[in-house]
């Protein structure tokens, strides 16, 4: 688009090419499930009758001729116009018919742009948000005790208990059971700890027998290694790609800022080793998933781990800290707001400088995402389950020791959606504070577990709110410039 066309022109992830493999559902170290919607809207034939504007559209410049917009009262997905987009979108203030517009080619396909993404609606009919159901139940096994770093934000009290293969085999037979049960289609999992790599062995086989059983029952299986990149060797790495297994790596920094929060045991720094599996998972074929914890220590240094993964074209995530009890103690890990606004912002002009083909839309925004609306942040509670190295039940990771059942008598499903105890993942609309906001369905009121920890209560907003609401513009934004650069026209 340039700004001598005065054609009316719309632009959405659906015209980049490859687009769903393009969006990033980044949540691997946490409950988040994949979400049931997608940000790849296609434009829509238009419906008969007056058409209106959509009341509440978050409205983002990215230059002088090009708007990003969003609808938080739709379904996700951003679109980027050009002024004389913008212009016919503006015609729809009040209601009119789009038959005037049936000689304007270009007019009429910025319409049905407009109207996919619920910018556009029928009068008298505002869009209503598609809370997809979930068909895919996520386990996180925690297949060893142990590990090799000492980061002080962990929230596991380590030990050297590893899962063994039979409590491995229950705990996918149990699995399987329950998913079937409970109506879902696909499982995932998620292998962690400690550091799951220290017990490859044991993944590995858990891996083959979970495929054979999936296999059997009729699921779809999926999985992926959470590692702190320090122990995975060429052996390993070549393992994970026969097997399918994707790998998120925790990379905090690069060099000082990654090591002052991810030390090893003995003290040591780190950082040099994980890069060094890095370049060992890409040339197996593998391309790992970077996850980037942000705290005091590191804040003021986001921007350059993002310049990192951009220049070897890998996804990435942002995870707050998030309090616990083993974390307690360390009085200089929780950020101030302000400083955490400076960093996000640092790391957006590195994405801004070198955009990615892929959409932040869904990983640079903590738990939140601007996918598809979600009434719960996280999948705790309902479709996500946790099991530890000895086979008992948790409903979320963070508070793996709060244990509700044993694989080897207990469904796993009907464990966490029924026990009254412990974390409580309400609904968005049973939040204070987040009722009327715009963005209720996109952050889902923020994790269950740092709010409580903050405030003592589950049923009010995030204590990250104000930096949620001022970041999800910037995020939109930045969405818009991809599309500007990627998007075929």
């Amino acid at each position: 688009m340039h700004s001598s066309d005065q054609r009316a022109v719309a632009l959405s992830g659906s015209d980049v090419p490859g687009a769903h493999e393009l969006l990033v559902h980044s949540c691997e170290d946490c409950a988040c499930p994949p979400s049931g919607g997608s940000a790849v809207r296609t434009a829509a034939g238009l419906p008969a009758g007056p058409l209106v504007r959509a009341r509440e559209i978050v409205e983002c410049p990215v230059d002088g001729e090009h708007t990003a917009l969003f609808n938080p009262d739709g379904n996700g997905g951003v679109l980027i116009v050009n002024r004389a987009a913008h212009a016919l979108l503006e015609l729809f203030s009040t209601p009119r018919e789009i038959g005037a517009l049936a000689a304007d080619e270009s007019a009429e396909a910025a319409a049905r742009h407009l109207f996919s993404h619920d910018l556009l609606h029928p009068a008298g009919a505002p869009p209503d948000p598609r809370f997809a159901e979930s068909r895919q139940l996520t386990a996180w096994l925690h297949v060893t005790n142990k590990c090799n770093l000492k980061c002080p934000y962990c929230y596991v009290s380590k030990s050297d208990e590893g899962m063994t293969r039979d409590t491995g085999r229950d705990s996918v037979d149990a699995l399987v059971r329950s998913a079937v049960r409970n109506g879902f289609s696909a499982l995932r999992l998620k292998y962690a700890g400690g550091e799951a790599s220290l017990n490859a062995d044991v993944l590995l086989d858990l891996h083959q027998y979970a495929r054979g059983r999936c296999d059997a029952a009729g699921l779809t299986l999926s999985a992926v290694l959470l590692s702190n990149g320090v122990a995975i060797n060429r052996r390993l790495a070549a393992a994970l790609t026969e097997h399918g297994i994707g790998v998120m790596i925790s990379l905090d920094g690069i060099g000082e800022a990654h090591d002052a929060q991810r030390p090893t045991v003995g003290g040591h720094r780190s950082s040099h080793l994980v890069v060094r599996t890095i370049g060992r998972l890409l040339e197996a074929g593998v391309r790992p998933h970077i996850s980037i914890t942000i705290t005091s220590r590191n804040v003021d240094a986001i921007g350059p781990v993002v310049r990192f993964a951009l220049e070897r074209d890998l996804t990435f995530s942002f995870n707050f800290f998030r309090d616990n009890d083993c974390s307690a103690a360390v009085a200089d890990l929780r950020f101030e707001e302000q400083a955490m606004l400076a960093g996000l912002e640092s790391a957006f002009a590195e994405i801004e400088e070198n955009l990615p083909r892929w959409s932040v839309l869904g990983c640079v925004l903590d738990r939140g995402q601007l996918l598809a609306p979600r009434r719960r942040a996280c999948g705790v509670g309902d479709d996500y389950v946790v099991i530890d190295q000895r086979g008992q039940i948790a409903k979320c990771h963070m508070e793996i020791s709060d244990t509700i059942g044993d694989v080897r008598t207990t469904d796993p499903v009907l464990a966490v959606r029924t026990d009254p105890r412990g974390i409580r993942n309400l609904l968005v609309e049973d939040k204070q504070g987040c009722r009327d906001c715009t963005w209720r369905h996109w952050c889902s009121g923020g994790c269950a577990a740092a709010t409580f920890r903050a405030t003592g209560r589950f049923d009010v907003r995030s204590p990250n709110c104000a930096i949620y609401r001022t970041i999800y513009p910037q995020a939109v934004r930045l969405e818009g410039l991809r599309l500007l650069k990627y998007a075929a026209r």
